[in-house]
């Protein structure tokens, strides 16, 4: 199988920061690759330093593929741990998946028939669907927005994962914002980022992605304070140039919907009380 994999030069490589996981999540994200139809991709899982030793032998079984590598954490929270993927990564696109997530069995068949198939293309997008802590469906497709522009920013997040773009363009703007604290770094700023150099982007309607709504471990969206989201979107907002009244809109819209699922109001409110089964349970969107 190596040697008939050799004849063929990877179009993607799959970048997955690892921090907080939860084993059988990471066994089915990692299994999800190795089932895939096409077999030609490369995998940067991407640790903390002081956790490197610990999760190195967590990923012992899966080392045996000469497709899956390690790489440390060269720079700040989620945006360094998805840049330094990018730097290590050596093929002409990279994209994304999350530890407690799945790829369907096609995604890398399919992203790389698109890559071929529209040179001109710097940013994929594809459909998704969302899955609970036991992978039951708690939601149709949701498709990908074709014909992104970039006033569609100013308006929401128009691009959701699967996200698979240029390595070498995201290198020439600088890659992810390292000063972000982990709110919307990979699916708002940076391809926000990349609309506002002319990166072209391109929706595959397949359903690529397929995302886990879960409450079985720390998740961005609940155990990031309120006050962390809010500041955070509020900066993105700014950067962008977004006038104030917009930004409040936005906020106030978030609000109303996924930031219900924060457990904590400020990061004062979390150190008081950091148990998830001591709180009530955290809003969970209906998901059509």
């Amino acid at each position: 199988m190596p040697e008939l994999r050799a004849r063929f030069l990877p179009a993607l490589t799959v970048l997955m920061p690892l921090k907080a996981y939860h084993d059988r999540f990471l066994e089915q994200s990692l299994d999800s690759l190795l089932g895939q139809t096409c077999e030609t991709w490369r995998l940067v899982v991407i640790v903390e330093p002081a956790d490197a030793e610990g999760l190195g032998e967590v990923l012992r079984p899966w080392l045996g593929d000469d497709r899956l590598s390690i790489a440390v954490n060269e720079g700040v929270r989620l945006a360094g741990a998805i840049n330094t993927g990018v730097r290590h990564a050596v093929t002409d696109f990279v994209a994304l998946l999350f530890a407690d997530d799945l790829w369907a069995p096609d995604a890398v068949e399919v992203l790389s028939d698109h890559i071929r198939r529209f040179p001109a293309a710097d940013f994929f997008h594809s459909a998704r669907r969302i899955i609970d802590d036991e992978g039951i469906a708690i939601s149709s497709v949701h498709r990908a927005r074709v014909d992104v522009t970039l006033d569609d920013f100013a308006q929401g997040a128009p691009v959701k994962h699967l996200l698979c773009w240029r390595r070498d363009y995201a290198l020439a703007l600088g890659g992810l914002d390292e000063r972000s604290r982990s709110v919307g770094p990979d699916d708002l700023d940076f391809p926000w980022t990349m609309a506002e150099h002319g990166a072209r982007f391109t929706a595959i309607d397949a359903c690529l992605y397929i995302y886990r709504d879960h409450r079985r471990i720390e998740r961005l969206t609940t155990h990031l304070p309120l006050a962390v989201h809010v500041g955070e979107l509020r900066r993105i907002f700014r950067k962008h140039g977004m006038r104030r009244r917009d930004t409040n809109k936005r906020i106030s819209e978030a609000k109303q919907t996924y930031l219900k699922q924060c457990l904590y109001r400020s990061s004062l409110d979390r150190r008081g009380d950091d148990s998830l089964s001591r709180r009530a349970s955290p809003w969970r969107d209906t998901y059509q």
